[in-house]
């Protein structure tokens, strides 16, 4: 044992080392029994990873945000209108409202927590703290009715964090409570899981902050990490914003492997019952894993005829990671404080899994190999994609139609709120830093009116690229801006409305 101990700590480190990965903490969850350890550094130069470090969860969260949806299902004296199959906006009617009338009245609670809604994420239209009007949970509700929808309703898995917030508003609205009072109140004290917190507020009003990892990015031409700033977003409440260490966060995954409290045993069957497809191609599948299914805040999957159950976080600094397979009372949960850390965790997973199985060496997946393998595969299709559905230059260069400073101005979308353009350094730009995922975007002329927009994060500085077009009114005045904001909607844009010129 001492020697496999030794060995895998060897590969954690190796890992880590690889894929810039300043610390990680590990939880191991087996029948009653909870391993722990911490590796590497949560804040910089040496405070070292402990199990009791905290780390943000992400959205991981979102087993949370179901399970207490699931608790309002199950009382049925104090809520009896309260079903999975209950539109929400019997429940919210006055703030949940949709563009399409038909699906006000039919999206369901279990429709919202399993991403069939027909709502893409739409995650470039709400706004963080920094902004003149800050969103909360109750204005990213009743935004939800100002941004288009994509699919039918329940045809197709679309990953929609505002659906989340929009449970959180609604577990809020029906029980009088505060969403981080109910979640302490319902699951983490009867869990003693006296090391978790809602938002960076709740973790400094706990006292804790001096337990809190720095979310980190490589920088590759520095070769440095650069450290990521802390704050609240509430406009993320439900689907991410819960801080843990791995040690509380076992707890919570040993709860969901018994079957035990706080939740009832059928709140527990109802929340791994499958609702959606996550279709995935086959090159993007994992070996020897089936097709991701979607429950109510996990994902379900079968790994060689066995059940996995689980749910990753990602956010700028941080990556989150928890597993469970019910019929081996087997589970995981790994956190890490780099964009990097999800590659370490994925391998370290699937290495533990393999063993706990008693994989023969020569029939298991080398998984390290296979995951610097898809990474490379994932950035060449990356640069193929990024020019796929963009406008291609003319052989002949075409000149603005009008000088740039013409196209500057304010630009107005009831769900996307404001763009304010300004020519700078000699380029049409867009600073939307004031977003819950910042970013500023920077416009290339192409021909005529039709622009190409490098789109880069305020914090890690990735950067991609859409399409944008202006359009002229009758007079043939600058009237309207779109932008290919939205990846679900394919070919269409997200149109804005001249207000206002410089």
């Amino acid at each position: 044992m001492a020697h496999k101990t030794s060995d895998f700590d060897r590969l954690v480190q190796e890992l880590m080392n690889e894929w810039k990965v300043p610390g990680l903490a590990i939880a191991v969850i087996h029948g009653d029994e909870i391993y722990t350890k911490g590796y590497g550094v949560a804040k910089f130069p040496n405070e070292k990873v402990t199990a009791d470090t905290l780390f943000n969860c992400a959205s991981t969260s979102k087993s949370f945000t179901a399970g207490a949806i699931a608790l309002l299902v199950e009382d049925n004296d104090k809520y009896p209108n309260v079903q999975w199959t209950t539109p929400v906006s019997n429940l919210l009617s006055d703030d949940f409202v949709l563009p399409d009338p038909q699906y006000t009245e039919n999206v369901t609670i279990e429709d919202i927590l399993s991403h069939r809604s027909g709502m893409p994420g739409h995650d470039s239209s709400y706004l963080g703290i920094h902004a003149s009007y800050p969103d909360t949970p109750k204005s990213v509700t009743r935004n939800l009715r100002n941004l288009p929808l994509s699919r039918p309703l329940r045809t197709e898995y679309q990953y929609c964090n505002m659906m989340y917030t929009a449970a959180s508003y609604m577990v809020e609205v029906l029980s009088g409570e505060s969403y981080a009072d109910f979640l302490k109140s319902r699951f983490w004290d009867p869990l003693q899981m006296s090391n978790t917190y809602h938002d960076i507020s709740g973790v400094e009003s706990g006292n804790a902050a001096e337990h809190l990892a720095h979310g980190h990015v490589w920088d590759e031409k520095g070769e440095s990490y650069i450290n990521v700033p802390k704050h609240n977003e509430p406009e993320g409440q439900g689907a991410g914003c819960i801080y843990s260490c791995v040690k509380d966060y076992a707890k919570w995954v040993q709860s969901m492997i018994k079957g035990s409290g706080p939740l009832p045993r059928k709140a527990h069957k109802e929340l791994v019952k499958p609702r959606a497809i996550d279709h995935l191609d086959d090159e993007d599948r994992m070996p020897f894993y089936s097709q991701s299914l979607y429950a109510l805040g996990w994902y379900v999957e079968s790994y060689r005829g066995h059940t996995v159950i689980g749910h990753d976080g990602y956010v700028t600094g941080f990556k989150s990671l928890m597993r469970y397979m019910p019929e081996k009372e087997w589970g995981i949960v790994i956190f890490g404080n780099s964009n990097g850390a999800g590659a370490t965790e994925d391998i370290l997973c699937g290495h533990l899994i393999d063993e706990l199985l008693n994989i023969p060496t020569p029939e298991r997946v080398d998984w390290a190999t296979f995951r610097r393998d898809r990474y490379k595969k994932y950035k060449e299709k990356e640069n193929e994609d990024e020019n796929k559905d963009l406008p291609v230059r003319p052989n002949t260069a075409s000149a603005v139609s009008v000088p740039l400073t013409q196209f500057a101005g304010k630009y107005h979308n009831a769900g996307y709120h404001d763009l304010v353009l300004k020519v700078k350094d000699a380029k049409l730009q867009a600073d939307c830093s004031d977003r819950c995922f910042g970013f500023v975007l920077f416009f290339e002329h192409i021909f005529q009116d039709v622009f190409i927009t490098e789109m880069q994060d305020s914090l890690d500085g990735s950067k991609s690229r859409i399409r944008a077009e202006f359009q002229r009114d009758a007079g043939g005045q600058l009237s309207s801006l779109g932008v290919a904001f939205e990846e679900d909607m394919k070919d269409q844009l997200i149109w804005f409305t001249r207000v206002e010129s410089t």
